[in-house]
């Protein structure tokens, strides 16, 4: 398979799919008529993600895709996974809550699945970051930072070998339970780790080994800008 990694597809007015960095373009190489299959976050919350999902849909076809189905994954279609990634040729895993959608996805057994699959995955925000074999769930909610019982490394998918920290512009400033995320939890968090941290616009292809627009390797407690916007850089020269 194929697998491309971003913190939002979506351009910043929110209509299309986001060309910045090529990032239409890199889809247009591996489908033209789509056949997907939407797998979301939090599979309680329906409404939410079949309002997002339908933004998704109208944003490839604006951005000159033919969208042939559009299946949206339920509890209700546990049974028949298999099927649904076999008739497949994209598969989108939503943004949400990582230890949310972690939990669904080892629930639906997804790693045991889509180990076969051939056609192109993108990652949203926690789905990029739960592809990855090892996750690091950052913490977002309010508790999660002074919790004894949340788990910050998590088992994931394993369809890349990289683990992804998305919306860094964003998130870099932030503060949880009176906490720097960054400079008080994930530096001293990646010792003996390193994170790949995307901007928007950004987006990371592993099976590609290419990284382009702007990201940052966090590791041993410190980060360092790997590559701008506009430049793409191989993934297997970044230490």
């Amino acid at each position: 398979m194929n697998v491309i990694l971003t913190s939002d597809i979506m351009s910043p007015d929110k209509r299309q799919l986001n060309s910045q960095n090529g990032f239409v373009d890199k889809i247009h190489e591996y489908v033209e008529d789509i056949y997907c299959l939407y797998v979301p976050s939090d599979p309680h919350t329906p409404l939410l993600t079949n309002t997002i999902s339908s933004h998704h849909k109208r944003a490839f076809e604006k951005s000159g895709f033919t969208v042939k189905s559009w299946d949206v994954f339920s509890l209700f279609q546990k049974n028949i996974l298999k099927k649904l990634i076999s008739n497949a040729n994209l598969i989108i895993l939503a943004g949400g809550h990582v230890p949310t959608q972690n939990k669904f996805f080892h629930d639906i057994r997804l790693k045991q699945c889509i180990k076969d699959y051939q056609g192109l995955v993108i990652g949203i925000s926690a789905g990029s970051m739960n592809a990855a074999a090892e996750v690091y769930a950052q913490p977002e909610n309010f508790g999660e930072v002074k919790s004894t019982h949340y788990r910050r490394f998590l088992k994931g998918l394993g369809i890349v070998d990289i683990s992804v920290l998305p919306h860094y512009k964003e998130i870099k400033h932030q503060r949880i339970d009176n906490q720097r995320i960054m400079e008080d939890v994930t530096l001293p968090d990646s010792y003996g780790k390193k994170f790949y941290a995307i901007e928007d616009g950004a987006f990371i292809i592993p099976t590609e080994n290419k990284i382009y627009g702007n990201c940052y390797v966090i590791k041993d407690g410190r980060v360092r800008k790997v590559c701008n916007t506009g430049e793409t850089v191989n993934l297997r020269g970044v230490n």
